[in-house]
């Protein structure tokens, strides 16, 4: 074989594993593709759903120095998506969804100079509606704050893919309290079932979300015979002890809110 043929026969051997390689990860696209089309598809028919029922959220929202607050209503909830353009088409890339936990109370704070700077920011950091208002001593110098606090909470996630490695992130805030969480799955794991305990958790209905994430082959990687290492943190995933649910309906979570809308 000739210096030219073998160099043909080499760059033929590199097209072909670039061609594998790359129908590998178009394949590992369409799984994480199919896993954020199924999660919008039943969330924006839930929130269908919901915004006729607006029914009561579970949720228990605890402001510091303040106290639980609760008796809300799940209102003006929203689900849209957005693409994602990866090797030469356009993928699902992300699922937004969100609600209001609302209720219309207003709560009355009040705060001295130590502690106005610190609540208001607990106030921005959890995107709770407020007004306010300083009152001061004949000397012109601030003696407290007044807060108005709407019992507005927005509870939000989103769900995006990791085209490449067929991975689903979703992170969440505000879901069952004024906190931040993360939780990672394998595409082919956000299944039917999945997107239905996810619906769940995120609504406050009682749910086994818990249960797919910690069997989730992320979270249960194979040993190595690598040395022990020192305990790290583990990742931070939601864990809500909730009574066990009353024995539902085979038509699931959204088929119980539409039999409700047409009693209705």
């Amino acid at each position: 074989m000739g210096l030219l043929d073998d160099l043909k026969k080499q760059a033929d051997d590199l097209k072909a594993k670039d061609v594998d390689r790359t129908e590998s990860m178009r394949s590992t696209a369409v799984a994480v593709d199919h896993a954020l089309r199924r999660n919008f598809l039943y969330l924006n028919d839930l929130g269908k759903q919901l915004n006729v029922v607006q029914m009561p959220c579970p949720f228990k929202f605890t402001l510091p120095t303040v106290g639980d607050i609760d008796g809300l209503i799940i209102k003006d909830f929203f689900c849209d998506f957005r693409s994602k353009h990866f090797i030469d088409k356009d993928y699902y890339g992300e699922v937004q969804v969100a609600f209001r936990a609302w209720s219309d109370k207003v709560i009355t704070v009040k705060k001295g100079p130590d502690d106005m700077e610190k609540f208001r920011d607990v106030l921005w950091q959890s995107n709770i509606e407020h007004k306010s208002e300083q009152f001061r001593n004949e000397r012109k110098v601030i003696t407290h704050e007044v807060f108005k606090v709407n019992c507005d909470f927005r509870v939000q996630a989103k769900v995006e893919g990791d085209h490449e490695n067929g991975k689903i992130k979703i992170v969440t805030k505000n879901v069952g309290g004024f906190q931040v969480d993360l939780f990672l799955l394998m595409a082919q794991e956000m299944n039917e079932q999945a997107v239905e305990e996810f619906a769940k958790y995120f609504i406050g209905r009682p749910n086994k979300w818990e249960d797919i994430v910690k069997r989730s082959v992320l979270m249960n990687k194979p040993a190595t015979n690598a040395p022990p290492r020192p305990k790290t943190q583990q990742p931070n995933y939601v864990v809500h002890h909730v009574a066990d649910p009353p024995e539902e309906k085979k038509t699931g979570l959204l088929g119980s809110l539409k039999s409700f809308i047409k009693k209705d």
